[in-house]
């Protein structure tokens, strides 16, 4: 319930936050406690299902799908109409890029190398908003290997590697790589990784 109430705070936050800047300023910050949140539940899931032998690769990565994709082509699907009718010839032409990145789990990285300055308004990009998903697909991806492989062959390791990689890439994400800080994994991690040392803890 605790960790419901969080999701819930974080979702509003983000919504209210993009509705007008000035009535949340610090409405972004959502999007980190689902990272932190991510990192919590993941990682006590399967350090659990290791200790007791029922982790399998397979079912770890069909719970993410079934839990993941029907929300995400909703999502999806929803914007296509809209954007056939309101949207002009460009802004349509990134739309479907962004659409494809974004089926894809890699628009955190399209929307890294967009020309902002020169690319229409950020509201006419329906799916701006993927980029935090393809992040936490992304950690989903290569998390649980890295981790399987730790658990199992340096338990002794484990809790140091964590801390190791977390501090890294919190000092990474405190200097200036422009964009890049904002949108790549690397730099984010930290945040799945500081809910993993807490539920260490």
């Amino acid at each position: 319930k605790d960790i419901n109430f969080l999701r819930a705070s974080s979702v509003v936050s983000v919504i209210i936050y993009h509705i007008e800047k000035s009535f949340l300023p610090g409405g972004w910050l959502g999007v980190d406690i689902f990272f932190f949140i991510s990192g919590y539940l993941i990682s006590n899931k399967i350090i659990c299902e290791i200790k007791n032998n029922t982790f399998q690769f397979r079912n770890f990565y069909l719970k993410r799908v079934k839990r993941i994709l029907p929300a995400l082509f909703s999502s999806l699907i929803f914007t296509v109409p809209f954007a056939f009718f309101l949207l002009p010839p460009l802004e349509m032409y990134l739309y479907l890029n962004s659409f494809q990145s974004s089926l894809l789990f890699y628009s955190n990285l399209y929307f890294e190398n967009l020309d902002f300055y020169n690319s229409p308004s950020t509201k006419l990009f329906p799916l701006l908003h993927m980029w935090s998903l393809s992040i936490e697909e992304q950690f989903y991806i290569i998390f649980p290997i890295i981790l399987f492989l730790i658990f199992k062959f340096r338990n002794k390791s484990f809790f140091k590697f964590i801390i190791f990689t977390f501090l890294i890439s919190l000092f990474l994400s405190s200097l200036d790589f422009g964009n890049s800080v904002f949108y790549q994994l690397h730099f984010r991690i930290w945040e799945f990784l500081f809910g993993v040392i807490l539920m260490f803890l």
